[in-house]
């Protein structure tokens, strides 16, 4: 599209510092989506896209442009926004917070409407406040979206909305889409008490993980296991023995071997309790001392240690073994 030379000229002079404010914003908002495992995406709104902003009719002025610089934080649910507004807040001068509740639309609509927040870098202490040419007089913005959300804006802006096709069956489709969007979201926000609505179905290996992870409850609520021992993931912790006793030649029925693991982990107290070992790794030491599993495992690789030797000297003849070396293994296929 042809350019104005007026806008040439005033965006080529803002450039640089719209660079400067989208790479701070950035660093800012890295180490909350690092520790919160939220993605997020900044970007600095391309000349062609501030022409035909200004050409929407909506802007009096450049200035009122907000969305130079344009952050989006991706929020696992609508329950975690608020803590994202408030860390935003906490670290820039936000001067407006557009809620997604805000928009007036009529209840059978459904499009756009993510919650935004406009703010300014924080300005330094000392900093001449008339100074107009400074990175903290440009605003930004930040939308905060649900990853059901930003799915379905990643899926179908090029579709809908930049595109050179207008067809009333795209656009339809795309607000449906945006309905389901808002489903999933508010499916996840009611989530236990839809599940609760389910018609369960028999699964052994369901029932198998249940019965695992209420055997450490009650081990950790008798002062058997204690508190710094348990998994991080009960869930995965429960797979990942299944697993291991599937892998074994001998095909011990669940049942059988938690009722040996029970019997030897009620032979330890919360100071006797091996430490130096994970739980699983202890599990598969007494699995293997009272001859329930044997090597080798197939398509299994057992996480034997120097400390679970010590304990468990009998897991020597689990096979294959993990490597700690940084050179490749051959693939559990090729063993």
């Amino acid at each position: 599209m042809n350019i104005p030379q007026q806008l040439i000229s005033i965006y080529s002079e803002l450039k640089p510092r719209l660079d400067v404010v989208e790479q701070r914003v950035a660093a800012s908002l890295l180490t909350y989506s690092r520790e919160n495992m939220l993605p997020f995406v900044a970007r600095i709104k391309t000349i062609e896209s501030a022409a035909e902003k200004i050409e929407s009719g909506r802007y009096r002025s450049f200035a009122e442009i907000d969305d130079l610089v344009a952050v989006t934080l991706v929020v696992p649910t609508l329950r975690h926004e608020a803590e994202a507004i408030s860390y935003c807040q906490s670290i820039f001068h936000i001067e407006e917070v557009k809620l997604r509740t805000s928009v007036r639309k009529p209840p059978e609509l459904f499009r756009f409407d993510s919650t935004r927040l406009y703010g300014f870098l924080p300005r330094p202490l000392g900093l001449d406040v008339d100074d107009q040419e400074t990175i903290y007089e440009i605003k930004f913005e930040i939308q905060i979206r649900t990853a059901f959300e930003h799915a379905w804006i990643v899926a179908t802006h090029p579709l809908t909305y930049k595109t050179d096709v207008v067809d009333w069956k795209r656009i339809r489709l795309a607000a449906q889409m945006k309905a389901a969007a808002e489903q999933l979201d508010l499916s996840v926000l009611q989530f236990e008490h839809l599940a609760d609505g389910i018609v369960e179905a028999p699964f052994p290996d369901i029932q198998a993980k249940r019965e695992i992870v209420q055997l450490i409850e009650l081990l950790g609520r008798d002062s058997v296991i204690p508190s710094e021992a348990n998994p991080k993931d009960m869930s995965r912790f429960a797979d990942n023995l299944i697993n291991l006793l599937r892998a074994s030649q001998k095909k011990t029925d669940i049942h059988v071997a938690l009722a040996a693991i029970e019997k030897q982990l009620r032979r330890f107290t919360l100071e006797t309790f091996p430490r130096s070992a994970s739980l699983l790794q202890v599990c598969m030491g007494i699995l293997q001392e009272v001859g329930l599993i044997s090597g080798p495992l197939q398509r299994y690789s057992c996480h034997v240690t120097d400390h679970l030797l010590e304990i468990f000297p009998g897991v020597r003849g689990l096979t294959p073994v993990f490597e700690y070396a940084r050179t490749k293994a051959p693939s559990l296929e090729e063993k």
